[in-house]
């Protein structure tokens, strides 16, 4: 039959099935692209809009910062400007140091102190004006004195040593220290409590040899902020905070109406965040997880005023907005789904079918045989091609790989042979050295008996090809291996064997266990002596197992990481590296194992929890 009329025939078959190709079966989706362009229309116009909700609320928010700053920098102005006024004052100045003499001498009733007290009251009056920039006036004098003007106007006798802002003020050369206090001097004057917070600023003053004359002290009742700040739109119940240059709280100034120690952390959270000068950038902007702070530093007091709102409440309106969009985005993605579900389960169920029997084949020596795919028919030409391309590619990798065991098998069971007709030179050496060392003391019978168990070792090597032993036969042979390594190290090696007697007739690789011991005694003697070597039997059905101990410096956490590597590669991939002739290593022993039971086996390593090394070797019970 001719290539053409084979094309012809199969591609009749094809149209017998209907089949169609991958091309046809996705030019569906691409209807979708319409969908998707509203899908993405939709996000960008939804977070344009959340986005903008956002800065809105957040720029009213700052206005009403920026309000309230503005406020507490009109009222230090007003207090400052008065206070620069009284001090300016020469007359002031001078009728208040006569009015301390007058004091001082008991002489306030004498008609001149009386006529003093008045002229300076009224100078006061006149400074002040009939604006009335501060609420109240106190001058001080260096020690005793007070002289009030304003809703109080007494003079007392009092010691402005008493005042809570005496040392910080006292150590300043005339610079200016504001803050919020409650005054009970001036509770009398006022109907509510709340008109007993002053907003107060005090500064020492000096005479014109500027040497230092006593204290001013103005005040401007909270009363004022207050009533600024309650007429504020707070939509967002936000919360403000003003704090003086020293990181004092101005407002809220009544401690039952706010938390001192969240104040405390806003205002670190501002001050961490370097907030720049109002003149600089008006308001910086901290988002926290569950609120946004906007932090404002005056540039004429340097107060830090702050607003705190939670996320919540601010994004609440942008939330129904956007809940209101990801419903109807969800009703419209059900439709788009159901379309979607339609259209790729056309194509992924012989792909999915595919998957399965191609997960499930193992490409490891164990396993190679037994599973093959089978013949999966779909709708869809490429996928039928590719599925049988597979096929010819399983055929292939079971036939080259069931080879590759063959000449593997065979390999290893030459080169045991080959290992079996060797002796570790450097046994037999240290062994004639050890015999040699004993004949010359005279020791017979230690000779005697170091011989004999070499002996029994070449014998034990030199015997039949078998590659599985009994247990009991390998224990003999490592006993007559650690005797001899007992008489080398003049016995500060000792050991211990503890293998349950239904063990014994387990079969082991032949030579593994004298060879795992040899490994520990090379590396446990690195240290001083002396040496135990512990071999111990396990039954842990369903498998067998073997522990052999050491109290040397154990594994390195590099060798350990490398062996583990190179097991879990042979594993991985199911490709033996040959064995080594020059050094049956552990992983020679591993790959033994590995191959003659057929993956049913267990190799260990590890490190004692004390010290030494652990290596447990194993089989299943059959």
């Amino acid at each position: 039959m001719s290539k053409f009329n084979l094309f012809k025939k199969n591609n009749n078959k094809v149209k017998s099935k209907q089949n169609v190709s991958i091309l046809s079966t996705l030019f569906i989706p691409y209807t979708l692209l319409f969908t998707i362009s509203y899908f993405i229309v939709s996000f960008v116009f939804t977070s344009a809009e959340v986005k903008r909700i956002r800065n809105d609320a957040l720029l009213n928010i700052e206005n009403n910062v920026t309000y309230t700053s503005d406020s507490f920098d009109q009222m230090v102005d007003s207090l400052d400007t008065a206070s620069q006024n009284i001090i300016y004052s020469n007359l002031v100045k001078s009728h208040f140091a006569k009015y301390l003499g007058y004091a001082e001498n008991d002489a306030e009733s004498d008609y001149n102190s009386l006529q003093n007290t008045k002229v300076l009251n009224d100078l006061l009056v006149a400074i002040i004006g009939p604006n009335t920039l501060v609420d109240q006036t106190y001058l001080y004098g260096m020690d005793h004195g007070v002289f009030g003007v304003g809703r109080d106007n007494h003079a007392r006798n009092e010691s402005v040593k008493d005042r809570s802002w005496y040392d910080r003020v006292a150590s300043t050369h005339g610079e200016k220290y504001i803050y919020v206090d409650k005054d009970l001097r001036l509770k009398p004057y006022s109907s509510y409590d709340e008109g007993s917070y002053f907003l107060s600023l005090t500064r020492k003053y000096y005479n014109s040899l500027n040497v230092p004359q006593g204290y001013i002290e103005t005040k401007k009742s909270m009363s004022e902020i207050s009533s600024a700040i309650s007429s504020l739109n707070l939509s967002y119940n936000e919360k403000i905070y003003v704090f003086n240059e020293s990181g004092d709280i101005l407002f809220p100034y009544n401690e039952n109406d706010y938390s001192k120690e969240d104040a405390i952390v806003y205002r670190d959270i501002c001050l961490d965040n370097n907030v720049p000068n109002r003149s600089l950038s008006k308001s910086k902007l901290v988002e926290m997880s569950d609120t946004f702070i906007l932090c404002q530093r005056s540039s004429y007091t340097d107060f830090i005023t702050i607003g705190v709102v939670s996320k919540n409440l601010l994004l609440g309106s942008a939330k129904d907005y956007l809940i209101q969009t990801i419903i109807f985005l969800m009703l419209f993605g059900l439709i788009i789904a159901v379309v979607s579900y339609y259209i790729a389960k056309k194509i992924s169920n012989p792909l999915g079918q595919i998957y399965s029997q191609i997960s499930s084949f193992d490409v490891s020596s164990n396993n190679i045989g037994n599973n093959v795919l089978p013949n999966i028919e779909t709708s869809i030409i490429e996928i039928n091609g590719l599925y049988n391309a597979l096929l010819k590619m399983q055929r292939k990798t079971k036939e080259a790989l069931e080879h590759e065991l063959q000449l593997q098998n065979r390999e290893m069971q030459s080169r045991m042979l080959a290992l079996q007709a060797q002796m570790n030179p450097h046994f037999l050496y240290n062994s004639l050295a050890t015999i040699q060392a004993l004949a010359d003391e005279g020791m017979t019978d230690e000779v005697y008996y170091l011989c004999q168990n070499i002996s029994d070792i070449l014998r034990y090597i030199s015997s039949d090809s078998d590659q599985m032993v009994c247990l009991q036969d390998e224990i003999k042979h490592t006993k007559s291996y650690l005797e001899c390594m007992k008489l080398r190290y003049n016995n500060e090696l000792s050991y211990n064997i503890n293998i349950p007697e239904e063990m014994m007739e387990y079969k082991i690789p032949k030579l593994c266990l004298q060879l795992i011991v040899e490994n520990a005694i090379k590396f446990s003697t690195k240290k001083k002596g002396p040496w135990v070597i512990k071999i111990d039997g396990l039954m842990a059905s369903p498998y067998w197992e073997i522990h052999i101990t050491d109290n040397g410096p154990g594994f390195s956490a590099e060798s350990l990481d490398t062996l583990q590597k190179e097991i879990d590669k042979i594993d991985k991939t199911g490709f033996l590296p040959n064995l080594e002739i020059n050094g049956m290593g552990l992983m020679n022993i591993y790959i033994r194992f590995k191959l003659l039971y057929k993956g049913k086996h267990i190799f260990r390593l590890s490190n004692n929890v004390s010290e030494g090394a652990r290596v447990t070797i194993g089989g299943a019970i059959e």
